[in-house]
């Protein structure tokens, strides 16, 4: 009985299949198209936003950015040890740097390579060659650096000019966060001229450009770029409390860094202008009594003796507008100006005194330190 009712049920359950895929639809072979061709190309997206540019953007300055090693001797290291006489620590870091000539100079940032041992750069470039790196020159006051590498026919960086930037540019980073080489990232300006603060010298020079691109550690010393290629900033420095992205990465704008590497390069030094004032940048309140249509320019407060302001006719309570006709708003933006020109080279400075307008010619002299006042305002 048990056999009998098994093969029942078998056949009833076979019997309710055959007649359940009868009442299926029938389905027919059909050929799924795909096209090989975007609806809109690149170029047709090129043309609608500046964000479609990002691609062929990244495509082509990965190649100019380098990744950096450096080993340096270790800061906690206890130097009345004689452990660490005979056997000193040694500590890696690691940076971000940017091809700037075809037979091997690089920007970077002078933080990277600060305290490298002999023989103790490394550079990887985006092919995955790696090479010894020499250091030509540093300046601290502007935390930029050159150094070079043994090779010929790289791809260097599109210089730009960041005097053309504007609040709102789209931007991109590119560099090696946390080891991950050849990161690109994209944002906007966020602000121009920061002054925050983070360049660790007496006569330190600060007007950055800040951006929301992701800039985190390793980042330093990488390419800022525009929506053209071309390198607008040096990326520097970030502000955050637990020193990783919070929206604020900062640059060292393309225009000082490359006066800057040109010097180093051909001197070895900086060879920065010295004007010779202690200024103050200008506030509402001082704008209103002065007569000023707008709250901006830098109030000189002090002019050196013998200083190539004082020749040049400028005096104390007057107001700086504008160097070789580009205004500046704050202290900032006037040492800038003048770091941007070597010594014996000229600038014409329109002024505001005794309720207008004029205009003098400042042949700038050669900075030296021991010549300024030490007062965090003075401008070199």
């Amino acid at each position: 009985m048990l056999l009998i009712g098994a093969t029942g049920g078998v056949a009833y359950m076979l019997l309710s299949a055959h007649s359940t895929n009868r009442d299926l639809a029938d389905v027919q072979i059909t050929e799924v198209k795909r096209s090989e061709q975007p609806f809109l190309s690149q170029s047709d997206l090129e043309k609608i936003d500046d964000r479609f540019l990002f691609r062929a953007v990244a495509e082509e300055v990965v190649h100019s950015v380098v990744y950096i090693e450096v080993i340096s001797e270790s800061s906690d290291q206890d130097d009345s040890s004689i452990w660490t006489r005979i056997l000193p620590y040694h500590e890696q870091s690691l940076g971000s740097g940017v091809i700037i000539s075809e037979d091997g100079y690089i920007l970077t940032n002078q933080h990277v390579i600060e305290n490298a041992l002999d023989d103790g750069i490394s550079v990887t470039l985006h092919n995955r060659k790696t090479y010894r790196a020499v250091v030509i020159g540093t300046d601290p006051s502007t935390d930029i650096a050159i150094i070079k590498i043994d090779a010929a026919d790289l791809q260097p960086v599109t210089m730009g000019n960041s005097d053309q930037l504007h609040v709102g540019d789209w931007v991109m980073a590119i560099g090696n966060p946390f080891r991950l080489r050849s990161t690109v990232t994209a944002g906007i300006v966020s602000a121009l001229s920061r002054d925050v603060q983070v360049i660790d010298h007496p006569y330190r020079i600060e007007s950055f450009i800040q951006t929301d691109a992701a800039i985190n550690r390793g980042n330093s010393g990488g390419a800022l770029v525009n929506t053209s290629g071309e390198l607008i900033g040096i990326n520097t420095a970030i502000a955050a409390e637990r020193g990783n992205y919070q929206g604020y990465g900062f640059a060292v704008p393309s225009n000082l860094a490359l006066k800057v590497a040109r010097d180093l390069m051909e001197f070895g030094t900086v060879q920065r202008g010295l004007l010779g004032v202690t200024i103050q940048s200008v506030d509402s309140r001082l704008a209103e009594r002065e007569g000023l249509s707008r709250v901006s320019g830098v109030l000189i407060t002090n002019v050196a003796r013998k200083s190539a302001a004082e020749e040049g006719g400028v005096k104390e309570s007057d107001i700086i507008l504008k160097v070789n006709q580009k205004r500046v708003h704050q202290t900032n933006d006037l040492q800038v100006e003048v770091a941007l020109y070597r010594p014996g080279e000229e600038l014409t400075l329109t002024l505001w005194r005794d309720g207008g307008e004029v205009e003098k010619s400042v042949r700038l002299k050669e900075f030296n330190s021991d010549e300024l006042q030490q007062d965090s305002t003075s401008d070199p």
